[in-house]
């Protein structure tokens, strides 16, 4: 997609999830009893709040930082981790529930969802910032 209008669109409308996760993963590291909240979980004792605060400051912070790195840079390779965490966070949250009897936590399911094909949709549209719209550049660009 040429540096135009839309393509400025895509890549603000991308920042949106980025910038949330990236709030998410300080709070987790800043104020963990409010951010376990979002989630309708408790904030665990001893190794399990290591592991809690841990594994979730470091999923939200590597997901949007992936995002700007993305964008800012117009390698289009940066949103496949950020894709790949929200959809096997979407899968495993759906297994969850047909597996182990978990609810069914459709509320963050599809927000995960959406995020997922927003990022993929990016890394299929989104070229570097004033680069050439071609195939050639694009391709020479995310196997750098």
């Amino acid at each position: 997609m040429k540096n135009t209008l839309g393509s400025k669109i895509l890549r603000a409308i991308v920042c949106i999830p980025a910038i949330i996760f990236i709030v998410t993963g300080l709070q987790f590291l800043l104020d963990p009893a409010a951010a376990v909240k979002q989630f309708g979980m408790p904030l665990l004792d001893g190794v399990g709040r290591s592991s809690q605060i841990g594994d979730m400051a470091g999923f939200f912070l590597t997901c949007g930082l992936c995002v700007l790195i993305a964008v800012s840079t117009g390698k289009r390779v940066w949103f496949y981790p950020a894709a790949m965490l929200t959809s096997i966070t979407a899968m495993g949250r759906i297994l969850a529930w047909l597996l182990h009897d978990a609810a069914l936590a459709i509320n963050l399911i599809v927000p995960e969802i959406i995020f997922t094909t927003l990022f993929l949709f990016a890394a299929s549209r989104l070229s570097a910032p004033g680069a050439p719209s071609n195939v050639v550049s694009q391709a020479t660009s995310d196997s750098e």
